[in-house]
């Protein structure tokens, strides 16, 4: 039989060297977990991030100075192969600045096609019968708060877009074996600040402190039969 080890030295010796181990190799822990379980390291969803909280006086300086934070990846779900399927494509967005950075997003207004306005979408080349689903409409001066969701320094959150087959299979160009979908995130304005005529504080920020720009991720082939 083996008898338990009453040493405490070397139980602090073991977790030391594990310590010692991710100092050394800071990229060790987070690619252990994203190849056993990439489902969890790859981000919350984004409909859980924080909301934003009073934008005329709470934001981050480095958020607002960096210059293009976002990393987009997009993945796909098996495609639907009969009319009851639901065919998922799921939207990863990464901050990969060391600031928190606010995100215009509202889940049900991810666009399929992109009409210009800010926020999350997919692009299909060729563009197909899905363009324009969940579209958004003409953009505020000011974003609600609501809107805004709060991505932390190094943080990633996932939004998926969920498509009945019926939508799906009728479109020889998506059956097509052919297209290519990716997605994009865009930011048009830095949006303005309402003060409350309440308010007799004048506000530390004159704009809402959003990003301007615009990034995509890498365009995925969409495989129409089943994986082997």
């Amino acid at each position: 039989m083996f008898r338990r080890s009453s040493n405490p030295n070397l139980i602090v010796g073991i977790f030391l060297l594990i310590i010692l181990a991710l100092f050394l190799s800071p990229n060790f822990l987070p690619r252990f977990i994203s190849e056993i379980a990439p489902e969890i390291y790859s981000g919350v969803p984004c409909d859980w991030l924080r909301h934003s909280d009073d934008r005329a006086n709470h934001q981050s300086l480095l958020g607002r100075a960096v210059d293009n934070p976002f990393e987009l990846s997009v993945s796909l779900g098996a495609f639907p192969q009969q009319g009851s399927d639901i065919w998922q494509i799921r939207i990863t967005l990464r901050n990969n600045s060391l600031g928190t950075v606010p995100i215009i997003y509202d889940p049900a207004q991810v666009s399929i096609g992109d009409n210009g306005t800010s926020g999350l979408g997919l692009i299909f080349n060729p563009a197909n019968s899905l363009q324009g689903q969940f579209a958004r409409g003409a953009e505020p001066q000011a974003f609600p708060e609501t809107q805004i969701r709060l991505l932390g320094p190094r943080q990633s959150c996932i939004h998926t877009v969920e498509i009945p087959a019926g939508n799906v299979l009728v479109d020889p160009s998506l059956t097509s074996g052919t297209a290519q979908v990716q997605a994009y995130y865009r930011g048009t304005t830095r949006g303005a600040i309402v003060q409350s005529q309440a308010s007799l504080a004048t506000p530390i920020y004159t704009d809402q402190g959003l990003w301007v720009g615009y990034a995509e991720s890498p365009a995925v082939e969409v495989r129409t039969t089943p994986l082997q």
